[in-house]
């Protein structure tokens, strides 16, 4: 397992399969969305992602709109204020031939699930996988609560699947 990963495992953020899955999701180029509150390690999660990612990949940290034009393996969509975040989100979706490390946080609200359904509506359906990781506050200790798996058929029907250990 990656060095950055197996320390979120190590401080008990996250379970050592959670680890393992979120890293070989990232060496298939899923989609990552790392949700929750800002006090929850969203984070520390996202930097792990990148740094897992850079690893392997050519990764590209956006900054605007114009960023999701280079082509790149990953797009690093960090924490940036005075941006439309969930059409900057979409158009990543869109993007061909690249993936995305994403944030969903109170200062970044959409929902993917009707952002999916207009990325079909608008283009038709995606071959991407998106990994859902949702971050919370439990008795206290920040962890990785659940990840969700998302895909899209040819009809733009979306099934969601929950990791399990």
């Amino acid at each position: 397992m990656n060095n950055f990963l197996k320390k979120m495992v190590d401080q008990g953020f996250m379970t050592e399969g959670q680890g393992n899955y979120i890293e070989e999701s990232i060496m298939r180029k899923d989609c990552l969305i790392i949700s929750g509150h800002r006090g929850w390690g969203i984070l520390p999660l996202m930097a792990a992602a990148g740094a897992v990612a850079k690893g392997s990949f050519k990764i590209k940290q956006v900054k605007g709109f114009e960023d999701l034009k280079e082509e790149t393996d990953y797009f690093l969509i960090a924490d940036l204020a005075d941006i439309d975040y969930a059409k900057l989100i979409a158009d990543a979706i869109t993007a061909p031939n690249s993936s995305f490390i994403g944030l969903k946080d109170p200062d970044h609200p959409y929902s993917i699930l009707k952002m999916l359904g207009d990325v079909y509506k608008a283009n038709g359906p995606t071959a991407k996988i998106f990994q859902v990781l949702e971050c919370a506050k439990i008795n206290d200790e920040k962890k990785l609560s659940k990840i969700t798996q998302i895909t899209m058929n040819e009809n733009g029907k979306l099934a969601k699947v929950d990791f399990k250990e």
